[in-house]
């Protein structure tokens, strides 16, 4: 597991951070290893948590947590989870844009200039034309040291990123919500980053 990932289970009475956590976008579920059996059976007993969990300073994710059962190593838990962010948030996971765009640049800041830009377009403050995206591409990738082949590749993966947020991910997910979108965009790339993770390594 990464070490850049922390967190931390939280309920009316109690918080604790566990060992090691790892969740499965696809199954909804997963596994947490705990510091002591003692901290292993409050979390069964309590049964259902929130957890909050963040990738370094790049974004954070809130998730609803149950405890199933525990495994013959008293430490190791099996649990459930519902995310608090939209399910369809999945489905326009690329994994081939991801790493293209996470490889050379921070996802978080990409995210939130991506949805400045619709602010200031909704705002009026901004025409949202091929010109200010080409503008917008050449400072990003102007400070990067590329062969033109990977600059062409990252180009198309920024590309195809701006478009997924712009004309899906606001308007299937979100309704054209630009506010409840803007709410969301840490757990979006948290989540991203995390379902990246789990792709590279199964």
């Amino acid at each position: 597991m990464n070490h850049k990932y922390a967190h931390i289970l939280y309920n009316d009475n109690e918080y604790l951070t566990p060992k090691k956590a790892t969740f499965d976008h696809r199954t909804k579920t997963g596994f947490m290893t705990t510091w002591s059996t003692d901290q292993a059976s409050l979390l069964l007993k309590e049964k259902y948590w929130n957890c909050l969990s963040a990738f370094g300073l790049e974004s954070a994710m809130r998730r609803k947590i149950s405890f199933e059962r525990k495994h013959s190593d008293t430490n190791l838990l099996y649990f459930k989870y519902e995310m608090e962010v939209p399910d369809s948030l999945e489905g326009y996971f690329d994994m081939a844009v991801i790493g293209a765009v996470s490889s050379h640049l921070s996802i978080r800041e990409t995210t939130e200039e991506v949805y400045k830009m619709l602010r200031d377009y909704a705002d009026g403050s901004l025409k949202f034309n091929d010109q200010i995206i080409s503008s917008w591409l050449g400072e990003k990738i102007s400070s990067l040291y590329l062969e033109n082949l990977e600059k062409g590749k990252l180009e198309s993966a920024l590309l195809k990123y701006v478009e997924t947020i712009v004309s899906k991910i606001l308007w299937n997910v979100y309704g054209g919500d630009l506010s409840r979108m803007g709410k969301d965009l840490s757990s979006m790339v948290y989540l991203y980053t995390e379902m990246l993770d789990l792709a590279l390594t199964a």
